[in-house]
């Protein structure tokens, strides 16, 4: 293990597994693929024990649970100092800030780097902390997006760097399942996948996920819909699912896209984020308006096997040329100054 002021922290302010975490978890092992020192690092530990936890273990990553406050923060970088601290999230983002400008004095010279990833609009109070975040954005060194809309957003130099994975020993899938990811909110848009099982009844759907809608969503579920409830992990899912659809209202490059597709799992979405950057109509997935997505389901389960397993190699072949972790960690790298 090289110095710990060589490390790269990975800092954010979690208390479930979603898209954020499962970015984190990918570049802490790409990071580490490069032959860097990583460490994660927790703003406060919880009650309940994170699901992160597990999976950074398994990857053999350092992480750490800090107290909660700004002035724990302060004082573990104090002791320890990193080369770099990247932040993940509104509020890791603005403590990182924070340090940096009670660091102006030292002799650390640590690069601050921060990851926009919402691309849904705050409301009440995260529409404050939102707005902070954003007007904040150059007291990093250096910002990045997961898609032109949140770049968009933010008013200073901001570069579009496309979520990755890491594509070493995956598998590809053999399954049948027709699936939703995610949390059951607004912005994911549940309610069109549940729309898609009333239409088509003949189909099964499955979600694996939960979140606010949950209960209303089992409410009006029909008998060929799923519930599975949240995965900690989705390693022993993909195995079984066929398709992924994605009928979100607001995105950014969402992380079980690239893990579907990098198992050959074909996606559908509708036109949000980045999604037009990653799949090409008709080889690799499809990208459809929320009206057209009964008709995108029909036409995979009727889809001749040749054709379907052309579209499942161009998948994955699209992730491990792009959207892996190869593809995109020199860069990083690049930014971070190492």
């Amino acid at each position: 293990m090289k110095n710990r002021n060589d490390e790269i922290w990975l800092l954010l302010d979690s208390r479930n597994f979603g898209g954020i975490e499962s970015h984190v978890l990918q570049l802490a092992k790409g990071i580490k693929s490069f032959q860097r020192s990583v460490r994660v690092i927790f703003l406060c530990r919880y009650p309940t024990t994170h699901p992160l936890v597990a999976l950074l273990n398994e990857a053999n990553v350092s992480y750490r649970f800090l107290e909660g406050s700004f002035s724990s923060l302060l004082t573990y970088t104090r002791h320890h100092s990193p080369k770099v601290i990247h932040s993940h999230g509104y509020k890791a983002a603005l403590y990182s800030r924070l340090l940096r400008i009670s660091q102006y004095t030292s002799q650390q010279k640590i690069r601050y780097i921060n990851t926009y990833h919402a691309g849904e609009i705050s409301r009440g109070k995260l529409a404050i902390y939102d707005l902070i975040d954003r007007w904040s954005a150059p007291l990093s060194h250096c910002n990045f997006a997961v898609s032109e809309l949140i770049k968009k957003r933010i008013p200073s130099k901001t570069t579009v760097l496309n979520n990755f994975i890491n594509t070493e020993n995956l598998i590809q899938s053999k399954g049948t399942q027709i699936a939703f990811v995610g949390r059951l909110s607004h912005e994911k848009a549940p309610d069109r996948f549940l729309e898609l099982a009333n239409q088509l009844s003949k189909v099964q759907f499955h979600f694996y996920g939960s979140g606010p809608m949950e209960k209303n969503l089992q409410n009006y579920s029909p008998s060929n819909l799923h519930f599975h409830g949240h995965q900690n992990s989705m390693d022993s899912i993909w195995p079984h699912i066929g398709l992924l659809v994605i009928c979100s209202r607001y995105e950014g490059l969402p992380m079980v896209a690239l893990e579907a597709m990098g198992r050959g799992i074909p996606v559908v979405s509708t036109p949000v984020g980045n999604m037009p950057t990653l799949i090409c109509n008709n080889e690799n997935g499809w990208i459809v308006t929320p009206d057209a997505l009964p008709t995108a389901i029909k036409n995979w389960v009727n889809l001749p096997s040749s054709q379907a397993k052309n579209i499942q190699k161009n998948a994955q072949q699209t992730i491990q040329e792009t959207f892996s972790s190869q593809a995109i960690i020199p860069s990083l790298l690049s930014a971070y100054q190492i």
